[in-house]
Order: C-alpha cells, then structure tokens, then sequence
C-alpha cells in the first residue's frame, strides 16, 4: 500500500514538473499562433505564482516591490497625461517584472526553465534542418537582407533570431550555474553541444557577441584560440565574413529606422514629454510616413525607453540595472555581474524586447541564480522582505 501511494506520488510530482516545463516552453513562444499566447500565459503565471505566495504566506523582497512600484507608477503617469495617444502594451513591462519577482523566490524553476529553453532551442535547430530538406517554414529567416539567401537563421517559436538568441544565453547562463555547482552531468553536456550548434545557427552578431563574452570568463583558453582562428578565417573569407558580421547596410537600416524617433523626440516633443514620455512605444503614423521605411517601431532600446517613458523612466531602468550588476560583484559574481551589464545596457542599443516575454524570462534566470547564492549580508535572499 505504501509503495503504491509513494509511485503515485512521484508519478504526480513528475506529470506537474511536465506541465510546467511545457507552460514555461510555451512562455516562451512569441509566434507560435495568431495571437498573442506568450503574453497571455506570462499574465496567467503572475495570477498563480501571486496565489501561491499568498497561500504559503510568502513574503514580497522589498527591493522588488519597491522597483514594481516604482516602476508602475512611471507608466501610470505617462499613459494618463498622453490619453488618447497612449498604448496600453506599455503595462507589459509590469506584468513581466511581476513575473521575474515572483518566480525568482522559487529556485527549482531553474531546472524547469533549462528544458523548457532547451525543447524550444531543439525545435528551432530542426526548423532549420528541415527549411533545407522540405523547403521554406515561418520559423527560419531567410537571410536576404545580409545578400546571403541560402542561409537560413534559427529564429524558433520567437518573432526574431535575436529574440531566440536571447533564449540560448538564458540556457547558457543557467548551464553554467549548474556546472558551478558540480551539477551539470554527461547529459547537459550532451545539450549544451546541441545549443552551440543553435546559437550559431542563428547568424546573430550579437547573441555571438554575448557568447565570447561567455568564452573570456569561462572558458579563456579557447577564447584565445578562437580570437587567433577568427582573425585568420576574417583574411580568408573576407568577403563573406563582411556580408555576415560587418554589414554596413545593417547598420545603415538601423539608422534609418530610428529617423521617425529622432523627428519626434528632439524636434517635436515638449518638456512633459522629455519628462515622462509619449505612453506609446510606437510613433505616430503622421510622422512616420514620412520617413524611409515609413513605420513608427522603434527597435533601439534606449530610444524606445526615451521616447515611451522620458528621461526619468530610462533613468530609473539604467539605476535599476547598475545597481543589480553591482549587488552580482559584491558577491563576486563577476561574470554575471559583466553578463546582465552587457546585455542590458549594451545589447539594447541593437534592438530591445522590452514587450517581448523573452527578455523577462531571462531576467528571471538572473534573478534565480542571484537568489540562489547567500545574501551578502548573511542573510538567504536577495532582498530583505515586506510584510
């Protein structure tokens, strides 16, 4: 009898970390139908998690609260005095950092999140594979805009190979917090190839970027060596590599598209503007269809911040940031202290994915693995708690 009380019990617990695994991939799909499930499910998780801590009486990090306050008291005021020209996709950033804070107190998600980014990577390297056998699918990216249509770039179940890069340095950190901590068997190694080959199969300069960076504090040798190999391949296969990596064309397009931003924010915005922002992450269509690519997206990070939530929202983000990074290096965390700097301060000025789930679901990955070594203060979490 007790034997087959305990099977169904881990029979059930082993059905929950499968439901959940498959909530999180499913997080993590930006494109995966017509709507918007990502969004949808992140929202949802925020409504279970919060139920969960109330259940079990958890207490809320003070810090973290602090910085949900904070921060949607900024969009508030910037949606309410820029009615009716507002946009409610501004909130988004709320509901993701509700989402970081809440699961950054449940350390076994880290696992969780290993294979759900994992089964989500796996899937995108077999999109590619199969782009080739059986032709054209929605989740590759034909790479035209680089004069190199024969490659196929991973962009997975997300809108972007940027923003499926953002899920493999998600799985990369994650990796090496495990092998940190003599956690990582014969199995994540197996993976962790598998990954590699997805990273690279994206063709992203700056997924590739944050993985040398990944190289110089992990593993320096090979980083080195593959300094020394790239600069000889560069010779080589000059011509190609330029296409590919150096693309001025690229950047050229990312100027350009940033020229309905520099028209609305420097040449027509007013003080409160400056202040508190536009309440919209997109400019609008009268100023846009004046300008080359005619559309109002914004895709630098920091000009998207500038222009939806002025100078005090972007300086609340870069203190935000800057003090994270600082709290990684007091407790000598270097690499993560380097990673999460890069990648949100530098990174951004490529592309952003602020109302993208994908950027929060790495957020949370830092959050969890801060969370997951001693207090500086000699306390067990990050952040002292709230009543």
């Amino acid at each position: 009898m007790d034997r087959s009380v305990s099977i169904s019990v881990w029979s059930l617990n082993k059905l929950a970390k499968a439901g959940l695994i498959l909530f999180l991939f499913l997080t993590s799909c930006t494109q995966l139908v017509s709507f918007q499930l990502d969004k949808a499910l992140m929202t949802l998780f925020v409504g279970v998690l919060l139920f969960h801590s109330f259940f079990l009486e958890k207490k809320v990090p003070t810090n973290s609260f602090f910085v949900l306050i904070v921060s949607l008291g900024l969009i508030l005021f910037s949606y309410l005095l820029n009615l009716p020209e507002s946009s409610l996709i501004i909130f988004f950033p709320v509901i993701g950092l509700a989402y970081v804070t809440l699961i950054g107190e449940e350390e076994s998600f880290l696992n969780l999140i290993y294979w759900a980014l994992f089964i989500h990577i796996s899937l995108g390297i077999f999109f590619v594979i199969s782009s080739y056998i059986f032709g054209m699918n929605s989740f590759v990216h034909p790479m035209y805009d680089k004069g190199l249509p024969f490659l196929h770039a991973a962009k997975g179940f997300t809108t972007t190979v940027q923003t499926f890069g953002t899920l493999i340095i998600g799985w990369f950190l994650i990796y090496y917090w495990k092998k940190d901590d003599s956690k990582a068997g014969f199995v994540d190694q197996l993976a962790y190839i598998i990954v590699l080959l997805g990273l690279v199969l994206t063709f992203n300069r700056n997924s590739l970027l944050i993985y040398y960076i990944i190289l110089f504090f992990k593993h320096k040798r090979i980083f080195w060596l593959s300094v020394i190999a790239g600069l000889a391949f560069v010779v080589y296969f000059f011509e190609f590599i330029n296409k590919l990596i150096f693309n001025l064309n690229t950047l050229t397009s990312r100027s350009d598209l940033l020229e309905a931003f520099r028209i609305a924010f420097f040449e027509q915005t007013d003080w409160l503007g400056y202040l508190i922002g536009h309440g919209n992450n997109m400019v609008d269509e009268s100023i846009a269809r004046g300008t080359y690519y005619r559309t109002g997206y914004i895709e630098n990070g920091t000009s998207v911040l500038l222009y939806t939530y002025g100078f005090v929202g972007y300086f609340f983000y870069l203190v935000s940031v800057f003090v994270f990074s600082f709290l990684f290096w007091m407790k000598e965390k270097f690499f993560y202290a380097a990673m999460l700097f890069y990648i949100f301060i530098v990174a951004q000025q490529f592309t952003h994915e602020f109302y993208s789930t994908t950027i929060y679901i790495l957020l949370s990955v830092f959050i969890l693995i801060f969370n997951s070594y001693p207090r500086i203060e000699k306390k067990a979490h990050l952040l002292s708690p709230v009543e």
